[in-house]
């Protein structure tokens, strides 16, 4: 999911959670381990920049366990926190793929510091304005731009991509992720029951479709590579984020 956050600043400034954060988390919705979490990020920060004054906001989740939290310091320096929970979540995947993305000339977070027996990871901040956000405010010419852009980093992490450095995109893989048309949107979305007929139909089309994937070369895949994981940057664009598998 994209870095898109809202501001809660502490209130003493010292990098404690405000009341207003304290609040949702302590309520009784909220799992108990997310308060002890937090806690534990503020007490990992304080130990990295002792003496530093910082606040921390939520910032934004994704499909697992994961969640974000932009850390402001005292001198308007920005840093994002990942929080992983070790029991939930496995960080060392997502370090290989920023290196093999890193390696490749992209531009993806900085791992400024990490903490793995926590779940916890330091990031560069790559801003807030994704490619959604900005395509829908921009003329052609600059909309255009930014697609080459997006084009020209997805062709370079393919084009950097080594045998043995991230799973195969096999034929189990693939017909899994086929399977979700059938599953959520045929079924769920439009509300149609699949009969044997309609079935087949798709077994035939979903067959066709893989046999044309699994004959072409194998490259390193960003499984979400979309306007909403793009980041708008300075320079360097995109800033690419959400590759964890």
């Amino acid at each position: 999911m994209p870095l898109s956050f809202y501001r809660l600043p502490c209130e003493d400034g010292r990098g404690r959670v405000n009341d207003k954060i304290r609040r949702i988390l302590t309520s009784p919705s909220a799992p108990k381990t997310h308060m002890e979490r937090y806690s534990a990020i503020e007490a990992w920060l304080g130990r990295l920049h002792p003496g530093t004054a910082f606040s921390l906001a939520p910032a934004s989740s994704d499909a697992s366990f994961r969640r974000y939290f932009r850390v402001t310091f005292d001198k308007g320096t920005t840093r994002i926190v990942m929080d992983a929970p070790p029991q939930r979540e496995d960080c060392r995947p997502w370090l290989h793929v920023q290196q093999l993305f890193h390696a490749a000339g992209t531009s993806v977070p900085e791992v400024i510091a990490h903490d793995l027996e926590q779940g916890f990871l330091l990031l560069s901040d790559l801003g807030s304005t994704t490619y959604l956000d900005r395509l829908g405010t921009v003329d052609a010419k600059t909309a255009d731009a930014l697609y080459r852009d997006a084009l020209t980093a997805l062709i370079a992490i393919q084009g950097s991509s080594k045998q043995g450095q991230l799973p195969q995109y096999d034929r189990h893989l693939l017909k899994r992720e086929l399977d979700l048309f059938p599953e959520w949107y045929v079924t769920r979305h439009l509300g149609v029951t699949i009969d044997e007929g309609l079935q087949r139909q798709l077994d035939t089309v979903f067959g066709q479709i893989l046999a044309v994937n699994l004959a072409e070369p194998q490259v390193y895949v960003h499984r979400d590579y979309h306007s909403r994981n793009l980041m708008v940057l300075a320079s360097g664009n995109p800033g690419i984020i959400d590759f964890q598998d």
